[in-house]
């Protein structure tokens, strides 16, 4: 069975779909240990195609069926969660954009790459994972990159989140998590069990009281993206 490795962990997985196949192809590892393993329960898979949007279409819901139990175990057994953002690296650091759908993630990523140019490296534009590793918070690309498709793997340390919102002007300023905190819970898989969720807040606290956490209002013009890269480091520049 082969082992891909996603979010710096190896995961035995056997899809048997090429569109899975295809996704998770450049995630494959030649490592011989696992650290879990995911299987597909064929009723379990047949109960969750039927809630999609495509409950005759197997073969596009098998990665997103893989993609949710990876999550769980990563949330339950490996100090990580799914994030709905937009993630991107700049000078070795992560970050990430979470709005609600329709927003503008992907458009306002888009300006800093053309503000920062080859600075700037795609981590995934929808959905990465977020883990707690030797103590420090990372960004994680994942084969799963929303309908841009556009991301690669690797990770970088979080630098900030933003919280995105629409505006005639661009304004940035650090918030607490308070006033944004159901939006961000709405950003990531909510477990079923009181233990996994104890266990999520005591991530989001952590994340949180790490990284700058900012509400960005902005419009689509490039300078949004400078806007928001000064308002993580009010001492750094943008060019």
């Amino acid at each position: 069975m082969p082992i891909y490795r996603i979010a710096e962990l190896n995961i035995r997985m056997e899809p048997k779909y090429r569109e899975t196949i295809d996704r998770l192809a450049p995630y494959l590892t030649d490592s011989e240990t696992a650290d879990f393993t995911v299987k597909i329960d064929e009723e379990e898979f047949a109960a969750f195609c039927a809630k999609t949007d495509y409950p005759k279409r197997p073969d596009l819901n098998e990665g997103p069926y893989l993609y949710t139990h990876i999550c769980k175990t990563i949330l339950d057994q490996y100090d990580g969660f799914f994030f709905h953002s937009s993630a991107l690296e700049l000078d070795g650091e992560g970050y990430l954009f979470t709005a609600r759908s329709g927003t503008g993630k992907s458009t306002h990523t888009a300006n800093w790459r053309k503000v920062f140019g080859d600075r700037v490296v795609m981590i995934n534009d929808d959905k990465p994972i977020i883990r707690k590793i030797g103590g420090r918070f990372y960004v994680c690309g994942t084969p799963w990159m929303g309908k841009s498709d556009i991301g690669c793997n690797r990770i970088a340390p979080i630098r900030a989140i933003y919280v995105l919102q629409r505006g005639e002007t661009n304004r940035a300023e650090k918030i607490s998590p308070g006033p944004v905190f159901k939006q961000l819970l709405e950003a990531t898989l909510l477990p079923k069990t009181p233990e996994s969720m104890t266990r999520l807040l005591g991530l989001f606290n952590e994340l949180f009281t790490s990284a700058d956490l900012i509400l960005l209002t902005c419009n689509k013009d490039a300078d949004a993206a400078r806007t928001a890269y000064e308002a993580a480091d009010r001492e750094r520049s943008a060019p």
